[in-house]
């Protein structure tokens, strides 16, 4: 037996059972993060040299070490509980165990895996932008081509008013450059330096946070050490913005399921995108995008799991270790199912005739009868509102449609609710209740007018553009910074 306390007993002899089901497991979706360790750990050594905290030959002997690593993923023992133990025998076999046991000087694995944990959120929430970007991208397209194509805006199922598809897609992607910009704030508030916090309450070694912090790209120093490697909520935003961009792509498939129905027929998606069935053979039907609904709706109970596991005492804790797989996953299918919505997005085939006909078969043009009653013909809001609403409301009963809401019987309903006869001609009662007009004569800025829609996609258009160069210069910052970090241990290894 190891000789030392209980951390050099158990090393390799945890409980076969525990790593069947559980390190196991949880090593085989964490050797990813392998990289991002030894990112973290390179850095802690070159600062522990420069500070005279260990000897070159050793600092030296580490990091020429590590520098070998990069590249490839080394086998794993889950036996022996996580990354950080692995990576100190691996030490142990390549550089012996006295350059070894300098390897733990001025840190914990609870410094360690918050900073590793940053830097790997901060590169895939970065991901996620990308995905983002391109939908985003992909959303103008159509929406330009489709500015022209109008059909009915729903509330609760029913009619309500005509819009066109270019409104309804700008109206998908403003949420999307909100995610891109919480992306951008998330990242700000988390990427500070929490290494030299230690174990919770930092060291009594002369180390340089800052340094180190250079060296990782982080925007200076996550500075209360407790703070730096229990605080949660940098965790729960990334989760919640991955819930969030889930939850609109969710909507959004919702909608394209509709008008895919045969009742709609407002869309088609070609047969890459959808999935049939075994025994009825003319069925279609929409599964990628009900796919995406599904893990939208299962990523948000996700989302309450890990909300409960961060619920814990101001302290480390297993719940929140265990918990960083989850955050994972989340961000990893939000990227997924955006990239999978942008493919469908993309090959929709819109039915404008089917769009334009299906309004026959409403009355959403009864609030343009009503505002051009009260624009043009100088009734009240109320009046125009009661006269519209009693003719449709006897059309209804009467199960009749759109083709019997005529000038006769507006014209009734006006004397009987004013006692005077419809302040409007034939001609401006008939391009009141002209879908087309409805859609354009909405004319202030973010209506439905294809001249509003088209300046919302240019408005939108900037601010995409500043995000992505927002993005642009972080991503920088950390190439650069991961290229001096690279510099310093080749010219360590290289010193005599």
């Amino acid at each position: 037996m190891e000789k030392g306390g209980f951390f050099e007993r158990i090393q390799g002899k945890i409980n076969p059972v525990v790593v069947k089901y559980y390190y196991g497991p949880r090593m085989q979706k964490s050797n990813g993060s392998f990289p991002y360790l030894i990112q973290v750990m390179e850095a802690h050594v070159l600062m522990l040299e420069k500070q005279k905290i260990i000897p070159q030959n050793v600092a030296k002997k580490l990091v020429q070490v590590m520098e070998g690593w990069n590249g490839h993923i080394p086998q794993m023992d889950p036996s022996l509980e996580d990354l950080y133990i692995n990576m100190e025998h691996l030490m142990t076999k390549e550089a012996g165990k006295d350059v070894c046991s300098y390897l733990p000087v001025a840190r914990s694995r609870n410094d360690v895996e918050a900073a590793m944990w940053r830097i790997e959120l901060r590169e895939k929430l970065f991901l996620l932008g990308d995905a983002l970007e391109d939908y985003v991208e992909i959303l103008h397209q159509r929406a330009k081509e489709t500015v022209d194509y109008i059909f009915p805006g729903y509330t609760y199922g029913q009619q309500a008013q005509p819009i066109n598809m270019g409104f309804q897609l700008a109206g998908y992607s403003a949420p999307m450059l909100r995610h891109l910009e919480r992306i951008l704030e998330c990242v700000d508030r988390f990427n500070k330096n929490p290494l030299g916090a230690a174990a919770m309450s930092g060291t009594e070694y002369p180390i340089d946070r800052e340094y180190t912090a250079e060296l990782l790209g982080f925007d200076g120093v996550w500075e209360h050490t407790a703070d730096a490697v229990v605080s949660e909520d940098y965790m729960l935003e990334a989760a919640n913005i991955s819930v969030l961009v889930l939850n609109a792509l969710a909507r959004q498939a919702e909608d394209i399921i509709n008008w895919c129905s045969n009742e709609a027929g407002f869309a088609d998606l070609p047969d890459d995108l959808i999935d049939s069935s075994s025994i009825m053979p003319q069925k279609r039907n929409p599964v990628i995008c009900a796919t995406v609904r599904s893990q939208a709706r299962i990523m948000a109970g996700r989302y309450a799991g890990i909300s409960t596991a961060c619920s814990v005492e101001f302290q480390a804790s297993r719940d929140m270790t265990a918990a960083w797989e989850d955050i994972i996953e989340c961000v990893d299918t939000a990227l997924g199912m955006c990239r999978i919505s942008g493919e469908y997005m993309k090959a929709l085939k819109f039915q404008r005739e089917n769009m334009e006909k299906i309004l026959d078969k409403g009355f959403s043009n009864a609030t343009e009868l009503a505002d051009s009653l009260v624009l043009e013909g100088g009734l009240s809001f109320r009046q125009a509102h009661k006269i519209v609403g009693g003719a449709i409301s006897e059309l209804f009963q009467n199960k009749k449609g759109q083709e019997e809401l005529t000038w006769e019987l507006l014209d009734r309903w006006s004397r009987d609710i004013c006692g005077s006869p419809l302040p409007m001609s034939r001609e401006q009662i008939e391009k009141a209740k002209d879908f087309r007009t409805a859609v354009e004569r909405r004319n202030c800025q973010g209506a439905t007018a294809p001249v509003q829609v088209l300046k919302m996609l240019e408005h939108q258009k900037e601010s995409l553009v500043k995000i992505h160069q927002k993005r642009t210069m972080h991503r920088e910052h950390w190439k650069q910074a991961e290229k001096e970090l690279h510099q310093k241990a080749e010219n360590l290894i290289n010193s005599h």
